[in-house]
């Protein structure tokens, strides 16, 4: 049932983007007109013409796109272009028609600690706004209704109380998950009222839930309408855990910060792939050594064009992340049925040779391991790294070493370290692999052999 202030926070929110002139609600229509039927014919030539446009505004107006041919042109005549080469070339990459706009400044450390600045203009923060709402509609959230936002709130992104209040909003730092912060949320959850969602880091349900399971009933008496894990990547124990603690399925959604919502989980009704937002940007799966597409199902760099920031436009950008599209023939569109993480966190075995980093979660088959993260050292070394309880049973360390000697080779030298705790990176997030091993591997698996 819709809660009063439920509702009126939502009316309230679309009454005053009406006053501003409907921009959100348009792109919100838009956006479910074209991902409803993203291949049909209609469909097709609405989302060429975007792209085409954003071409024609970047090629005449963005001076490091000077040299393409203005009078025959393609997306394939655009260079692959990445974090380093933008923030290198900063000024060249944005638009000199909207370079005096209000344009808003995103910054984002990601994983390497190096701070990345993108400048994006005002259609395309309510291009974002819109995207929001129509991802966290299919999770099952309600605008307007309770949600529990659990990220790293630093300066940046903190919003003050009023905004939260009127938002409806409750904030939750991943940095400060303390037992009384724990217990606080959790009785927030099972608190009287209309329906709860939950946004969150994965690694932060994983502290909810290893605290809920040593201390609460599972599963918990409370009604949650969504649960959306973000930044990290979700493995089916993590699925497991948080169904049995919530009651609720919990999706992954695939985003970033100088973009925005790029994919999301289907929820059980649908396939598990991630359904690809296709109305606001085009997607390519491009070899991982070289700029040419692989073939559907195969693994490689996943490359993105953002079709609506027109300040700063990123075309065929390199998000330094690994997946696999293929057709989804329930939903009639190509989705990403593989997110790996990011190319320079693989791991190479001991002949040099990628293999997935999802291998990781099956340390979570042994009992008693709270935390742990892997880590290459070099070519044939590695560390794992593991905080345990007091459930962990010892003897399972012989057990682990053969498990992993499977996937890094029999040669591999692995030694496991217990840890008081694994560390947060500055953005709040918990890294899972580091691959310490800089030098080229000597033999890189095709695209044929990959996976």
């Amino acid at each position: 049932m819709i809660g009063f202030f439920e509702w009126l926070r939502r009316a309230a929110f679309w009454s005053l983007d009406a006053l501003k002139g409907g921009q959100v609600r348009k792109h919100y229509l838009e956006i479910q007109s074209i991902l409803d039927e993203p291949e049909s014919e209609e469909n097709q030539k609405i989302r060429q013409k975007i792209l085409q446009d954003l071409l024609e505004h970047t090629i005449e107006t963005v001076p490091f796109y000077k040299d393409i041919d203005k009078s025959s042109f393609c997306l394939e005549d655009f260079p692959i272009v990445e974090k380093q080469m933008v923030r290198e070339n900063f000024d060249q990459f944005q638009s000199e028609l909207l370079v005096n706009e209000n344009n808003y400044t995103v910054t984002t450390s990601g994983s390497t600690g190096k701070p990345f600045k993108l400048l994006q203009n005002k259609d395309k923060k309510a291009r974002n706004s819109a995207d929001t709402f129509f991802f966290a509609e299919q999770a099952g959230y309600r605008l307007g209704s309770r949600l529990f936002y659990l990220r790293l709130w630093d300066k940046q992104y903190q919003k003050n109380r009023l905004l939260t209040l009127v938002q409806n909003m409750a904030t939750y730092s991943v940095d400060d998950l303390t037992e009384n912060n724990l217990a606080r949320l959790v009785k927030e959850l099972q608190s009287k009222g209309p329906g709860k969602s939950i946004l969150a880091y994965t690694s932060a349900l994983e502290t909810i839930c290893t605290y809920v399971e040593h201390d609460h009933q599972t599963p918990l008496d409370c009604k949650i309408d969504s649960i959306i894990a973000v930044a990290e990547a979700l493995s089916p124990n993590t699925q497991e855990r948080v169904k049995n603690c919530f009651g609720t399925e919990v999706i992954s959604r695939y985003s970033n910060s100088e973009n925005g919502i790029l994919a999301q989980q289907r929820t059980k009704n649908f396939t598990e792939n991630f359904q690809v937002n296709w109305a606001s940007y085009h997607i390519e799966i491009l070899d991982l050594n070289k700029d040419r597409p692989v073939k559907e199902g195969q693994t490689g760099r996943i490359v993105i064009t953002d079709l609506f920031n027109y300040a700063m436009p990123l075309i065929r950008y390199d998000t330094g992340d690994v997946g696999a599209m293929e057709y989804d023939a329930k939903n009639k569109a190509m989705a990403l049925t593989k997110i790996e993480g990011r190319k320079m966190d693989m791991f190479t075995n001991t002949k040099g040779e990628y293999i997935s980093s999802h291998i990781i979660h099956h340390i979570l088959q042994f009992g008693g391991i709270d935390q742990f993260q892997f880590v290459q050292e070099t070519n044939g070394e590695y560390i794992i790294k593991m905080k345990v309880s007091l459930q962990y049973d010892y003897a399972d360390e012989a057990r682990i070493r053969q498990r992993y000697a499977t996937y890094f080779g029999e040669d591999a030298m692995i030694r496991i370290e217990y840890v008081e705790d694994i560390p947060l990176l500055p953005s709040g997030k918990r890294k899972l692999v580091i691959n310490k091993w800089q030098q080229t591997p000597a033999n890189i698996l095709s695209e044929e052999s990959f996976d």
